[in-house]
């Protein structure tokens, strides 16, 4: 682990506002490659706001402080649980791990927990959130991705392994289901940076229209919209905090490009407009041939 005078030069050199995130921010690098090399990442793949930081977008996407995975195989609740278990009982690195049991979480959806990270700059420790969702298998092939080179990297005593990872189109299509769910100004902003980049529309609008049927919901562009310039709920403070210094968040300009930037989602197939419309999600035949339709994606995009 990088000590507290690194840590201070590595925030002074990305101009993060505060060391705190940074130090987070390396932590969650440690526990990356340690999942890596005690064997979790075999049973997972790694999603959400860190994810698209560390592979996505790199040291200008906003900082994250927890990890998301996704289950994968066949391996159960609670094996998973286990292995999770055993591997924080570890230290890593110059890291060490307390996990008090009010903060385990088992339901049928998720396996979750708080680690508590200490390290010699540290004492008190600083909480990670660590969630994996078991409530859908990746779509599409999952794939070992490299990290998005960053500074601090230099100073580390390991090279950050390649993370097995959704792919880029279903890591849009949760983005939008959250989006769609609740009103979080890191969403919006992870959209915002996402509308620029070049994917396959119609996979991702397909993959959309499925979690959300998976999750009693439909995908409906008007509502989404709607839901995404409700402004008045959003904390722009919580998201200026996650930027570099040089990075102000115009949060009209945001809300604009990912009305804009995913008027695709409107262009339901009939396929998707079933689905959409299946409140009772009666057509599970339905969906999994959706599913199965959906292969890599592909080298032209809409």
């Amino acid at each position: 682990m990088l000590t507290v005078n690194q840590l201070r030069g590595v925030a002074r050199q990305a101009g993060a506002r505060d060391i705190g995130i940074v130090e987070i921010d390396v932590i969650l690098t440690h526990l990356l490659q340690m999942f890596v090399e005690r064997g979790l990442a075999t049973h997972v793949a790694f999603k959400g706001g860190t994810m698209l930081r560390k592979m996505v977008f790199g040291p200008r996407g906003r900082l994250s402080t927890d990890l998301d995975f996704t289950r994968r195989g066949d391996i159960s609740r609670d094996d998973l649980a286990l292995e999770l278990r055993q591997i924080l009982e570890e230290p890593y690195r110059g890291l060490s791990f307390e996990v008090p049991d009010r903060d385990w979480y088992f339901t049928d959806e998720t396996c979750a927990c708080n680690p508590i990270c200490r390290h010699d700059g540290n004492d008190a420790g600083v909480a990670i959130k660590l969630q994996i969702s078991l409530r859908e298998a990746p779509i599409l092939p999952v794939r070992d991705v490299a990290q998005m080179r960053q500074d601090y990297f230099d100073l580390l005593d390991f090279a950050p392994a390649a993370i097995p990872s959704l792919a880029i189109e279903e890591a849009v299509a949760e983005k939008i289901r959250a989006a769609s769910q609740r009103s979080k100004i890191r969403d919006v902003h992870d959209l915002s940076e996402l509308s620029g980049l070049d994917f396959n529309r119609d996979l991702v609008r397909g993959l959309a229209v499925l979690k959300l049927w998976n999750s009693n919901d439909a995908l409906n562009y008007q509502c989404f919209a709607a839901r995404v310039t409700g402004e008045a709920d959003y904390d722009i403070a919580d998201l200026t905090n996650l930027l570099r210094r040089d990075q102000r968040p115009n949060l009209e300009a945001m809300i604009r490009r990912v009305v804009d930037g995913f008027r695709f989602l409107g262009n339901l197939t009939p396929a998707e407009t079933a689905l959409a419309a299946d409140t009772a999600r009666a057509l599970r035949d339905e969906a999994d041939a959706l599913a199965r339709t959906f292969s890599e994606p592909a080298d032209t995009h809409a």
